[in-house]
């Protein structure tokens, strides 16, 4: 769909118009990093994670190709950490943890990225609504508004990067230590400014 490293033109690529389309990727499931060249992975499900540089794929792979599709704009968003670590336990077997990190993907222009947690941190999983920790707070910040209402929201309707990244710090990350005693703090790559939700559709809840 997006691509390889020698030629991006996937079946993204004849479905984008430039300039007019909006990409919008959502990703959960596990990463890794690549212990031969300190790469962060995508892990398929039928990937072995002690070799993701022959079956996984490459997140700055990943982020480069939709950068050259020319999209009006472009959203990422990752419900996953790429320690090699998971609520599961060691992805990677006979490695030591404090030698599992991976290097971050280069900044990326024009395009907003948001991933569960940073560096050698842990993507922690929420029981009660069986998401990621990421996700169920990802639902409440943009299609119920809470980002925008919240304590870093200005409460004018839509939802912004800046808006989103306030909210996760706020919640999700309090929800990590509350729930797990672990620190996970959402990585926030793009402009601050750029709106997700240009307007909030208040969803009601249904009566019991």
């Amino acid at each position: 769909v997006v691509g390889i490293a020698e030629d991006h033109r996937g079946k993204l690529w004849a479905w984008v118009k430039p300039g007019v389309s909006d990409i919008f990727v959502y990703y959960s499931g596990h990463g890794v990093p690549g212990l031969r060249d300190r790469r962060g992975y995508l892990l398929p499900v039928d990937a072995d994670p002690a070799t993701p540089e022959i079956n996984g794929y490459p997140l700055d792979l990943l982020l480069a190709n939709l950068a050259r599709l020319g999209a009006r704009s472009t959203v990422v968003m990752l419900d996953a950490c790429f320690s090699g670590n998971s609520g599961g336990g060691w992805l990677l077997r006979s490695v030591s943890p404090v030698y599992v990190r991976t290097e971050p993907p280069p900044k990326p222009s024009g395009m907003s990225v948001i991933t569960a947690a940073q560096g050698d941190q842990v993507a922690s999983w929420d029981d009660r609504t069986r998401h990621g920790l990421f996700t169920r707070h990802m639902l409440d910040a943009l299609l119920r508004g809470a980002a925008d209402a919240g304590r870093g929201g200005n409460g004018d309707g839509t939802v912004t990067l800046g808006e989103l990244e306030a909210y996760l710090d706020d919640e999700m990350t309090y929800a990590a230590r509350r729930l797990h005693r672990r620190v996970q703090k959402a990585s926030v790559l793009g402009d601050p400014k750029t709106v997700l939700v240009p307007e909030i559709r208040r969803i009601s809840t249904p009566a019991p």
